[in-house]
């Protein structure tokens, strides 16, 4: 995934830079990391999967409505 579409990508630094400031283990803070990492990638792919039931939404039901209703025309 090259493209990221959540919001909290844009202030990703900001919150890592929080992390280093806090006074934790580098175990914890490696963790801490990976959590906020892994939180991303989830919300990335939420956000994939709405776009692609979005498409198939058009796909199977607005166009043969609006196919339909262009014939009452």
């Amino acid at each position: 995934m090259n493209v990221k579409y959540s919001k909290a990508n844009q202030s990703l630094d900001f919150f890592n830079a929080r992390l280093d400031e806090v006074k934790m283990s580098d175990y914890e803070r490696i963790k801490a990391k990976a959590q906020l990492a892994r939180a991303e990638a989830v919300a990335d792919a939420i956000f994939a999967i709405g776009r692609g039931l979005r498409g198939l939404l058009k796909r199977l039901v607005l166009r043969p409505i609006r196919r339909m209703t262009a014939s009452f025309g």
